[in-house]
């Protein structure tokens, strides 16, 4: 039986009973955002750099999360010190994807560290967002981010001040990886 079947026998039926089934959209493009991610496998190559920086560190330095088509959400990758959460994503906002980084400033006591806060109580802002498109990102790129997202979004390190060298990143993300260590 295939995913079409499956669905029509107790998915549609439990949606409809339940009042869940959307209006029907116009469906997107071929050259929609999610094909285009996932063409270029851009989730996959942030995961990697994301792991090989964890596996360089010694221990669990950023955490990736991935969603799955057709969330608006694509991928986040999270950073905590001092605290605050720092957070790099890639979102997807009228068929374009979006890079946005948001730092979110909470100090727990007691048990609130052990369990989820209100989201409301952190102090949330976006730093920076900028359009990108998929076919166009190379791994220089992506090494850009996760430097800028280790270096607490220090301007220095921003990808969009100065278009850097592979050389270059890679010598900053060591060195944020030094000091993240210590």
């Amino acid at each position: 039986m295939n995913r079409e079947q499956r669905k029509n026998l107790w998915i549609n039926p439990l949606l409809t009973q339940l009042k869940l089934v959307r209006r029907d959209e116009p469906t997107s493009s071929p050259d929609s955002a999610w094909k285009q991610i996932e063409e270029t496998h851009l989730t996959e190559r942030v995961g990697r750099l994301a792991a090989e920086i964890n596996e360089t560190a010694g221990y669990h330095l950023l955490e990736t999360l991935f969603y799955l088509p057709p969330q608006k959400n694509v991928l986040t990758v999270r950073f905590d010190r001092n605290h605050a959460k720092h957070s790099m994503e890639l979102v997807i906002r009228d068929q374009q994807v979006w890079l946005k980084f948001t730092t979110a400033k909470h100090i727990s006591f007691g048990w609130e560290r052990y369990f989820a806060s209100d989201p409301a109580s952190d102090s949330s802002s976006t730093v920076w967002e900028q359009l990108v498109q998929p076919l166009e990102i190379m791994e220089e790129h992506i090494q850009g981010w996760l430097a800028y997202l280790l270096s607490e979004f220090d301007k220095e390190f921003r990808p969009a001040s100065a278009a850097s060298t592979a050389a270059e990143t890679q010598s900053d993300l060591s060195e944020i990886l030094r000091k993240a260590s210590a």
